[in-house]
């Protein structure tokens, strides 16, 4: 088959594919974000379910465009979109990102580790309140309020247990000492 007959890349093929890789876009962005910054969990699952939707029409589509009209670029940029984006997840890419911008802001309101009397936003965190416990500053993250996760800083001593409690509690978990993750389910 020579390129003259080839059957050309009809226009609602190309509008089509674009408007699913805008989508794409639009939402590993979406994704990327709520990782970064630590978001609920319905928030994630939703995107996800949705960019799983976006995935599979956009494979359907380049498959009929990769054998029918030879559109090799619209029918490869979606799939490598969610493919970057989940190599970045592999690595903790959006987690370390996240953790490098918010770092010092916590930092720095560990110091005082006054609740601000609302929802506020250090870093990229999103946090729900700030309360001192077991000698340490502890940020809640929002997102559920029947197990509520954050980090605690510790800069003197470790939390007095790590791990999870014998009964409710808080459990810690090491992240970047004096940093440690903990949920709340007390």
């Amino acid at each position: 088959m020579s390129v003259a007959d080839r059957a050309r890349t009809p226009f609602w093929f190309v509008w089509w594919m674009t408007l699913l890789i805008g989508l794409t876009v639009l939402l590993c962005l979406g994704l990327g974000w709520v990782l970064v910054s630590q978001g609920s969990d319905t928030t994630r699952a939703v995107l996800l379910a949705c960019l799983g939707v976006v995935g599979v029409l956009a494979a359907l589509f380049g498959l009929l465009g990769l054998f029918r009209y030879r559109a090799v670029r619209l029918t490869l940029t979606a799939p490598l979109l969610i493919g970057a984006l989940a190599v970045l997840v592999w690595y903790d890419v959006p987690e370390r990102a996240g953790w490098a911008v918010s770092r010092g802001i916590l930092e720095d309101q560990s110091v005082d580790c006054v609740n601000p009397g609302h929802r506020t936003r250090l870093g990229v965190y999103s946090i729900r309140y700030v309360d001192r416990k077991d000698g340490g500053c502890l940020f809640y993250f929002e997102g559920d309020e029947k197990n509520s996760e954050g980090l605690g800083y510790f800069p003197d001593t470790p939390p007095p247990y790590i791990g999870a409690p014998a009964d409710r509690g808080v459990a810690y978990e090491p992240y970047h000492i004096p940093w440690y993750r903990f949920v709340d389910n007390s």
